[in-house]
């Protein structure tokens, strides 16, 4: 039986060719050939309007192939990911509105998203207050299409575990053939520990961006394994990935995703016992007390480096003891940063210096005992340390909103992993915090939130939190 075409997609066709033929001639006329893309993306556009949830499912499925693409000196993306998330956030907007039974009943009361928004909020009042507003305005329209995409749009898709296995597979497979390669491709270099940005080029900037990806994303690997029989295939290729991707994180050689696989146990327990509480008590009155040290009568500069012994090693265990011993170079150009932030936020210590603005200023900070060789920072990095980039950039009440809201992330999810009784809920719940725990660790030697490979775990993680939160009153009032 044949099917007639109808005039709509006739006029459709006839549309796409036309706009095919037009940004390819201009695409070689004026020599920018990412406007041969044109047509590619109006069909994502007309994906995003007839069925914005498959869209949804491709973005997720960019996440590990996307790149970094620098249009000029200031204006960078990343591609094809970051693109998808600005047209999903406009789908958002419009289907929250038009369909706003999407999401879950009350999902913007929840403690959790309140706290999110009132750290957004802040994050746009330090822009506005910026020393370069431009450049911060950019980067809170940045962190609106994260929020939009990966939290909000995250809860009005995923709904059923089915939706949830869905999201998983659409991560999983472009990421373990990423590892996969990058493996092969460092094995032929011997694993060599001084050339191992190499493997991972051009789909991670360098071993940090692969390593965190990898820490972050294992939890759900672990929670994979609960959905399949013992013995049945799918059981057994997420077993030896379990393998795989400590594997693929032992060769990364990242201290912080070390780290962060090593909190998985300790952080289990902390959950499992009711202890998140006094744990956050403990964490933040040994910060205050070395925080205090350092800074008291200028300890700090009892640490500084010899400029001559701090180099980079070639061996991981040289690499790991010259970090204990002060002498590592990537070690000590953390320092010089985090002093300079520090050094910073006294100049602007409420609103910070703006968004998007520690790397034009914060050299005329910087303390020279602590500089080392590659303090000229060719690629242009940040502070190596979310907090301080936030104490920076927002001020002491943008990072009081955003510890303020990891802590209650940890305490109410704590609270919702013991108040549901549904097994598969819980389980779920303590991965999504174990997923939150392994990026704050990452976070602490470097500055990846606002990153791709890092940032959509963040957002998806504490919105699912608050959607399984919301769901699992709701069958508590019923049953009352």
């Amino acid at each position: 039986m044949t099917r007639s075409v109808t005039k709509l997609q006739t006029t459709a066709f006839a549309l796409l060719g036309a706009a095919t033929i037009a940004s390819v001639l201009a695409a070689f006329i004026t020599e920018l050939y990412y406007l041969a893309l044109i047509p590619f993306g109006l069909i994502v556009v007309f994906v995003g309007i007839t069925n914005f949830r498959l869209l949804y499912y491709l973005l997720l499925f960019t996440i590990p192939f996307s790149i970094e693409y620098s249009f000029s000196g200031s204006l960078g993306t990343d591609l094809p990911d970051e693109p998808l998330m600005i047209g999903l956030m406009f789908v958002t907007f419009v289907f929250s509105i038009s369909n706003y039974k999407l999401l879950p009943t009350g999902f913007f009361s929840n403690i959790i998203v309140v706290a999110l928004f009132f750290h957004l909020i802040w994050i746009f009042i330090s822009a506005v207050g910026s020393v370069s507003f431009l450049v911060s305005l950019k980067v809170f329209l940045a962190k609106i299409w994260y929020v939009t995409s990966f939290c909000i749009l995250t809860v009005m898709v995923i709904k059923t575990k089915r939706e949830l296995m869905r999201a998983f597979w659409c991560i999983y497979i472009p990421l373990t053939i990423l590892i996969i390669q990058v493996i092969i491709r460092h094995a032929l270099q011997g694993f060599s520990f001084d050339e191992i940005n190499k493997p991972m080029y051009p789909f991670f900037r360098n071993h940090v961006n692969y390593a965190a990806i990898l820490s972050v994303f294992f939890p759900f690997i672990l929670l994979g394994r609960s959905w399949y029989l013992k013995g049945s295939y799918t059981r057994w290729l997420l077993t030896f990935s379990v393998f795989l991707y400590v594997v693929a994180i032992y060769f990364s050689y990242t201290r912080t995703s070390y780290l962060a696989l090593l909190a998985i146990t300790p952080f289990y327990f902390v959950v499992r016992y009711k202890l998140m509480k006094p744990a956050i008590a403990l964490f933040a009155i040994s910060l205050t007390f070395l925080c205090t040290y350092l800074y008291y009568d200028n300890n700090y500069l009892k640490y500084a480096p010899s400029y001559e012994d701090t180099i980079l090693h070639d061996e991981l265990g040289e690499h790991l003891t010259s970090t204990f011993e002060g002498k590592d170079v990537s070690s000590m150009e953390r320092v010089y940063r985090w002093v300079a932030a520090v050094r910073m936020f006294q100049d602007h210590p409420y609103m910070g210096f703006g968004p998007g603005t520690f790397y034009p200023n914060y050299k005329k900070y910087t303390v020279t005992s602590f500089e080392t060789y590659v303090s000229d920072n060719p690629e242009m990095s940040s502070a190596h340390n979310y907090a301080l980039l936030v104490l920076t950039e927002q001020g002491a009440i943008g990072l009081a909103f955003f510890l303020f809201l990891y802590t209650i992330v940890f305490i109410h999810g704590e609270k919702v992993y013991h108040r549901i009784k549904n097994e598969e809920d819980r389980r779920l719940v303590m991965t999504l915090l174990i997923v939150m725990a392994m990026v704050f660790v990452n976070l602490t030697l470097s500055d990846m939130l606002e990153t791709d490979k890092v940032g959509p775990f963040f957002f998806m993680a504490l919105s699912l939190i608050a959607a399984i939160d919301i769901r699992n009153r709701g069958l508590l009032e019923t049953k009352t």
